[in-house]
């Protein structure tokens, strides 16, 4: 299984939107297990600029993932990510590691 963790220094979960993120770290998970990360550069992320577009161009760019993790997300992104039955972590945790070690010891949980 794979997240999606938006992050503009590539250490921290991005305090804005998901879908204007910098980058996004995809970690693969495994038997509860790190298996992988990967770094993708958002492209379509303009500061400022409204992208009626952009969430469907990010889970596109994101389509291997399962899971996206953010500290906030617009609603035309959630209703996107929901009507392609993927899971959204919204979560007040800064590190992307302590995120991610939550999550695999159970400790946050996806939308149901």
């Amino acid at each position: 299984m794979k997240i999606a963790i938006g992050t503009d220094d590539k250490k921290t979960i991005r305090k804005g939107h998901f879908c204007e993120s910098r980058y996004f770290l995809v970690t693969e998970i495994l038997n509860a297990q790190i298996v992988g990360q990967e770094l993708r550069d958002n492209s379509y992320a303009e500061a400022g600029k409204e992208n009626q577009d952009q969430p469907e161009r990010v889970i596109a760019l994101l389509k291997d993932c399962a899971i996206f993790m953010a500290k906030s997300m617009e609603e035309i992104s959630l209703i996107e990510i929901r009507s392609r039955n993927l899971d959204c972590i919204i979560t007040s945790i800064q590190e992307i590691d302590t995120a991610i070690s939550s999550y695999i010891d159970g400790q946050i949980e996806e939308f149901k």
